[in-house]
């Protein structure tokens, strides 16, 4: 590739070092999703394979649907969203990049992962969220990797991770160490996918396959007939035309669609006409499923997120925030 804004197609793992290097910023799409680079550091990714933030947010909870589409029609424009959430008083700074990291790392797995095998790189592109979040590309590559790993060590069946989960024989009496695994195992009626139940859940997609390949180690649920194969797993695909639609919240807890994404960066402050406070009268209530408690708010990470993030200690605040009460 001669210039950080070339347009050919290769493998994702030299195009985004390449890109990182020549301090590109733009969007690097690959077959599985989307990574949204600034001056060569990966600050969003996007993936249909994973939960986006907005969703995450909103069934969670966290998040009224109001006020979150409010912040996408008034400000996304600007890249400003994640800014004006947090300005508005709707989410803290810490909140919002705890929420934001995880996010990105669930979506650069899919968007790095096996099945990515050609990239597009869309020079100038920024996205709608706004500055959140810098990870080094090297990094996100490396977590990704350390991810397909951990899964291998736990049960080398890639196949369960895009199968129907269904609960293996007796299964259904028997009860999973975890609240959360009981609430996924009573799910597991052989129609739904791993990626299908983490959306119902509103859950993080990659923790939603570690538990499920946990549990089929567990012998509680059945795992496809067929050997055990080495390599890394691929990401979740969609089901085909005969499988189950997939789940979703009632219309008025769905996330809104982004918007389209624009070609150049906003430098002017926001304009005064814009800093309208953000609809409070609908109520926030939670999904069934979805466990982000306001009580989080009370611990938030640092406010600039490091170079290299401690990447456990990330999964934990994750699991944290995801558990129940």
């Amino acid at each position: 590739m001669s210039t950080p804004q070339a347009r050919h197609w290769q493998p994702p793992g030299p195009a985004i070092e390449q890109l990182a290097d020549g301090r590109a910023t733009g969007a690097l799409h690959t077959e599985t999703g989307t990574l949204y680079l600034d001056h060569g550091a990966v600050v969003h990714a996007d993936s249909p394979h994973s939960l986006d933030l907005g969703t995450l947010l909103t069934r969670c909870g966290r998040v009224a649907p109001n006020c979150w589409r409010h912040a996408l029609d008034r400000f996304a424009e600007h890249c400003l969203v994640g800014h004006m959430l947090v300005a508005q008083g709707s989410l803290t700074q810490g909140e919002l990049e705890v929420c934001h990291l995880a996010a990105l790392h669930d979506a650069a797995y899919f968007a790095l992962g096996p099945r990515s095998l050609t990239t597009r790189f869309e020079p100038g592109v920024r996205h709608w969220l706004g500055p959140v979040n810098e990870v080094d590309p090297r990094l996100l590559r490396r977590e990704a990797v350390r991810r397909r790993d951990r899964l291998e060590r736990i049960w080398p069946w890639p196949q369960v991770d895009t199968a129907p989960v269904r609960r293996a024989g007796a299964a259904h009496r028997a009860l999973a160490p975890s609240p959360r695994r009981r609430e996924l195992l009573g799910l597991a009626d052989g129609r739904r996918t791993p990626a299908q139940l983490a959306r119902l859940l509103g859950r993080s997609t990659y923790a939603t396959i570690v538990e499920v390949r946990q549990l089929a180690a567990a012998g509680l649920i059945a795992t496809p007939t067929a050997e055990p194969v080495a390599p890394p797993p691929a990401p979740a695909a969609s089901p085909g035309p005969s499988a189950p639609a997939t789940p979703t919240a009632p219309a008025a807890l769905r996330a809104p669609a982004p918007p389209p994404l624009l070609a150049a960066p906003v430098e002017a402050p926001v304009p005064a006409a814009l800093l309208v406070p953000l609809p409070r009268d609908a109520p926030v209530r939670r999904v069934p499923g979805a466990t982000l408690r306001h009580a989080t708010a009370r611990t938030p990470p640092p406010r600039s997120a490091p170079t290299e993030p401690d990447i456990a200690l990330l999964i934990r605040v994750r699991t944290a925030l995801e558990a129940r009460p």
